[in-house]
């Protein structure tokens, strides 16, 4: 059979079939005609680079699934001991206008917006209101009149003037004849009476001339004064902080009106009662203003005022810009930290990437726990002294998500730039 399918091969121009395969070919010649079986070495490779896939895609998928580690660099700066507190900015000076009288008070056009006007700026001597009196406008205006009618008549002679005068030119006529005996004595004592009578009249006339004068300059110069204080102006260069009346409004002696603000500001600041001790006037302190989280502004203690807040037991720091922006406004708030002393050359780590004297650091992928030694401390830095490294990659955040032992992937985050010394 074998020599006749090699013939039958041979005619058809086919080469023979070899021997281990001439079971193969028998079948097919039969009712068994399935397809030849794999080769063993193709199936192998197959198999390999499913599981390697299998393998890479398990690996991608758990390292996207392990936890993230925010993680900052321990590096050497300045460590900066200091004490923290809140700040706000006040005004040096502050003035309360009030009422001189009683009266509807008439807003100046500048400030007829009332509260509006809020916040501009206005001049010494500045007129903000007047508050209306018409019966004290109105005696005014009779008293000045009559002041003005009691001067031109100051003026003019008295009246009985032009009596005396010829009185006293026929006494001196009668001294003259007298001694000769042509004029009667008793003539001549009844000129000189005359003459004496008339003097005292003009006095009379010149006092109350002069009372009446003095006392209308007196109710003119008080009705003036009163018309003044209706007058309601600025005492100080400055900015108008509040208004506390509205246009056409009734108002008495004494109201409160306008607040007026100086140009010039402070920095208060507040300290707990457990640190005042450490804060002296000259030390230095750097603040940071909420209206200006990107900037840190340096300033020094000028003083530390005696008494606490009755209420919040807190003490008054009052501190002294060196560079305040231009436009610093009153009521403006932040932090600050005086500072007490410095090491330089201090191993730094972020504040928030310690809980107390416990941090973790990540190492070739994994957390460790470490106990650290603890310096100077301030808001953003503090100082390392022992448990840490130079280089070494601390978690900032989410502490208490990892454990010692856990496999993490870390991101480097940026931190504020290690501080510089004073």
């Amino acid at each position: 059979m074998g020599i006749m399918l090699s013939k039958i091969y041979q005619q058809a121009g086919t080469r023979t079939i070899p021997r281990q395969h001439e079971f193969i070919a028998k079948k097919s010649h039969g009712r068994e005609t399935g397809a030849p079986k794999l080769k063993l070495p193709e199936s192998k490779g197959v198999l390999w680079g499913g599981a390697a896939a299998i393998v890479l895609i398990f690996a991608a998928v758990y390292y996207f699934w392990m936890p993230v580690a925010e993680v900052v660099t321990a590096r050497r700066g300045t460590a900066i001991s200091a004490v923290y507190g809140t700040v706000r900015i006040e005004p040096a000076f502050v003035v309360r206008v009030r009422a001189q009288n009683d009266g509807f008070i008439r807003l100046a056009e500048s400030f007829s917006a009332g509260r509006g006007a809020i916040g501009k700026s206005v001049q010494k001597g500045q007129l903000l209101a007047t508050i209306a009196d018409e019966d004290t406008s109105r005696q005014l205006k009779q008293a000045r009149a009559d002041l003005q009618a009691a001067t031109d008549r100051a003026a003019l002679p008295l009246p009985s003037s032009e009596l005396l005068k010829a009185a006293e030119d026929n006494l001196q006529r009668l001294e003259k004849v007298v001694g000769s005996g042509n004029v009667p004595a008793v003539e001549y004592q009844k000129a000189k009476s005359e003459a004496n009578r008339l003097r005292g009249t003009v006095e009379t006339e010149r006092i109350e001339r002069d009372r009446s004068l003095s006392s209308l300059e007196e109710t003119t110069k008080k009705l003036e004064a009163e018309m003044k204080n209706a007058e309601v102006r600025a005492p100080i260069d400055g900015i108008l902080t509040n208004v506390q009346t509205i246009d056409g409004e009734l108002v008495s002696d004494g109201n409160e009106l306008f607040t007026v603000s100086s140009h010039k500001n402070y920095v208060r600041g507040e300290v707990n009662e457990e640190d005042v001790g450490e804060v002296k006037p000259g030390m230095k302190a750097k603040v940071q203003l909420y209206a200006y989280r990107t900037r840190t502004f340096t300033a020094r203690v000028t003083s530390v005022q005696p008494a606490a807040d009755p209420t919040t037991q807190r003490y008054t720091v009052v501190l002294e810009m060196d560079n305040p922006p231009d436009n610093l406004m009153v009521g403006m708030t932040g932090e600050m930290n005086i500072i007490t002393g410095t090491h330089q050359n201090a191993l730094l780590v972020p504040t928030r990437a310690l809980l107390v004297d416990q941090a973790l650091i990540v190492k070739h992928g994994i957390v460790h726990s470490r106990t650290v030694g603890v310096g100077f401390r301030t808001l953003d830095f503090t100082e390392v002294t022992s448990g840490l490294d130079e280089g070494s990659h601390v978690i900032v955040s989410d502490q208490d998500k990892f454990r010692s032992g856990e496999t993490v992937r870390q991101r480097m985050i940026s931190s504020p730039p290690p501080p510089k010394a004073p």
